[in-house]
């Protein structure tokens, strides 16, 4: 065993934005989650700098604030100003944001920062991004005020997470960092996310109500090739996906299930960076034809439902005979 030194970074003349932001920058998990860092030293109009912007994999914005020796009482309230400001982010802003960060910090400009975030998040729908924003307060150490209203905010339904920063010196002087989630304690943290979304379920029911549906319509076919085509031409992200999934439904007539799609999607259309990841890409393909918007899809689309899993989780799909020909020449004309 060796001794190890508690010490403060002060002491060290280590800087919160040189030296603790670069190493969160290039290693966010050290915050002990998956975060896609998207932007460093972002100016607010209001003239106030938020020190890094990442997304988590579900699409959620996380406003990371970071202070050097101690918390001060008040960094809470500035990270919610950041936060609010934060929620109006629209897709593009967020793209923008991201592929300014990756212009400046890497030398190859062809990194895309749309493309960077599909492939991050879990299940990448444009409208699942910044649904929530959460804030992370990183700190050597934390004043009692604060962790006292972080306390009391989690608890009105906000996500904010407290994490010390702990440095110490070894004997020969090197330097070790271990950092500690404190709030919510990590042995408490699946219990608040559960009752957490317990209280997301009792109030998006309705919600959900009025965008799911497992309605079949009855539209002529004439009506079918307008909207069939009217879609694909709008899917930007999801245009590839639909073809190639339409694709393998047309190349044999019978039931293609989910586990096979998904291996097709990745080996067959390039689709994805690995099956897995083509999975989530296929789940994008899937909740569309749920969407009451997208009723149509339903007529164009058989499939089977697990019911072990809630929600609309689909385990084979099948495109009906008297179909085929219309989704093939929409394809065509398309493509």
């Amino acid at each position: 065993m060796n001794k190890l030194n508690a010490t403060t970074f002060s002491e060290l003349n280590l800087s919160e934005r040189y030296d603790i932001q670069e190493w969160i920058d290039d290693t966010p998990e050290i915050l002990g989650e998956k975060l896609l860092i998207i932007g460093k030293e972002i100016i607010l109009p209001s003239g106030i700098r938020l020190d890094l912007l990442a997304i988590d994999e579900s699409g959620n914005l996380v406003i990371i604030e970071l202070k050097r020796d101690t918390s001060g009482n008040q960094v809470e309230w500035q990270a919610i100003k950041y936060a609010s400001y934060c929620s109006a982010f629209t897709d593009e802003e967020i793209f923008g944001t991201y592929q300014e960060y990756l212009n400046k910090k890497y030398t190859d400009k062809s990194k895309n920062a749309k493309q960077e975030i599909e492939n991050f998040i879990v299940t990448f729908e444009t409208e699942n991004l910044n649904n929530e924003q959460r804030i992370i307060l990183v700190s050597r150490d934390f004043n009692s005020d604060v962790a006292s209203a972080v306390l009391w905010l989690n608890d009105k339904g906000l996500d904010i997470k407290c994490i010390k920063i702990n440095s110490f010196l070894s004997e020969n002087n090197e330097l070790l960092i271990y950092p500690t989630q404190i709030i919510p304690l990590p042995e408490a943290e699946d219990f608040i996310k559960r009752k957490a979304i317990q209280r997301k379920e009792n109030s998006l029911q309705q919600y959900d109500a009025d965008r799911i549906s497992f309605d079949v319509p009855e539209y002529s076919l004439d009506e079918l090739k307008i909207k069939l085509s009217d879609f694909l031409s709008r899917q930007s992200n999801l245009k590839e996906r639909f073809i190639a999934f339409f694709q393998i439904l047309l190349s044999e007539n019978r039931k293609f299930d989910r586990e096979e799609i998904k291996e097709i999607f990745f080996n067959k259309y390039k689709i994805g960076n690995d099956v897995q990841h083509a999975g989530r890409l296929l789940s994008n393909v899937s909740q569309a034809i749920t969407r009451k918007a997208n009723d149509f899809l339903r007529q164009l689309i058989e499939f089977g439902r697990d019911y072990e899993y809630s929600g609309a989780y689909k385990n084979s799909y099948l495109v009906p005979n008297e179909y085929r020909c219309l989704i093939q020449e929409i394809i065509d004309e398309v493509e």
